[in-house]
């Protein structure tokens, strides 16, 4: 049965210069044994685990598994729902590939399955030394406009704006304020622009810094519903509105696995996520 899949790319950096490889990191926790001992639960409800791990030369790829044994689906049948036939936990996986000539991770992009980021605080709770940063891949163009030409207007609409923790330096300000109104005032989304009007000139370096971290936070999973900004054209010339989120690098497509068998479904996706990094490269 065929299925959608979409494919984004991150690049992956060591917090510290002296860390341990992704390669060495993933190895350490598969060494772990039985699947069993490579599971933990990143948050309340969620749970995950390294299901498979491939060492090639220049390559590392697997599949990180969510585990879920609450909120469980129902049965369909034409007279009707049932339970969930099974007295066991069930699972969704995500496959990934990671290139290490270039630090390049692809991965099949779910977040209601595994999103980058909790991928990476599996990597930290299972594998302390193992700390990395995680940068969603931009389209060059896009992101070569946004970064050279000054900027008059942004805009940023957020679901969940409790959780905006993760924002730093000069994104922290208007994270906090976010994040207070969001809890203040029990909202579930928060639309915010920063914009010159009808005034001469461009907005400070540090929109530009917030636009950033807000990208990063989208490409690690975060409910970023909208992103645009408007850069300053120049003389006589039509500021046009740039869509940030539509930069990020993906690849969507369709797998069509021999069965719906693990293995298969697994051997399908990853196939995929691999074409999709060498085209890429």
């Amino acid at each position: 049965m065929a299925k959608s899949i979409t494919v984004r790319f991150y690049s992956v950096g060591k917090l510290a210069a002296q860390g341990p490889s992704l390669r060495t990191t993933l190895q350490a926790i598969y060494d772990l044994g039985e699947p069993a001992a490579r599971q933990r639960q990143l948050a309340g409800g969620f749970v995950c685990r390294l299901e498979r791990l491939v060492l090639e030369p220049g390559y590392v790829s697997g599949e990180m598994m969510r585990v879920r044994d609450t909120d469980l689906p129902c049965e369909v049948h034409p007279d009707g729902t049932r339970a969930l036939g099974i007295d066991v936990p069930i699972g969704d996986g995500v496959a990934f590939c990671f290139r290490e000539a270039d630090h390049t991770l692809a991965i099949h992009y779910d977040p209601r399955v595994l999103s980058p980021g909790r991928f990476n605080d599996y990597l930290v709770q299972m594998h302390h030394a193992g700390q990395f940063v995680m940068e969603p891949v931009m389209d060059g163009d896009a992101l070569a406009r946004f970064q050279e030409q000054p900027l008059r207007k942004l805009k940023v609409r957020l679901a969940r704006p409790q959780n905006l923790d993760a924002l730093d330096d000069e994104a922290a300000p208007a994270g906090a304020a976010i994040q207070a109104m969001g809890e203040a005032y029990e909202a579930p989304e928060i639309t915010v622009e920063l914009s010159m009007g009808r005034n001469k000139g461009s907005l400070g370096l540090a929109a530009k810094a917030m636009v950033e971290q807000f990208l990063v936070l989208f490409g690690q999973g975060a409910d970023v519903r909208s992103l645009h900004v408007t850069p300053d054209a120049g003389e006589g010339l039509k500021n046009e509105d740039i869509n940030l989120l539509d930069s990020l690098l993906s690849e969507k497509g369709e797998v069509n696995p021999a069965s719906d068998a693990p293995d298969d479904v697994y051997s399908a996706t990853s196939a995929f996520v691999r074409l999709k990094l060498d085209d890429h490269g």
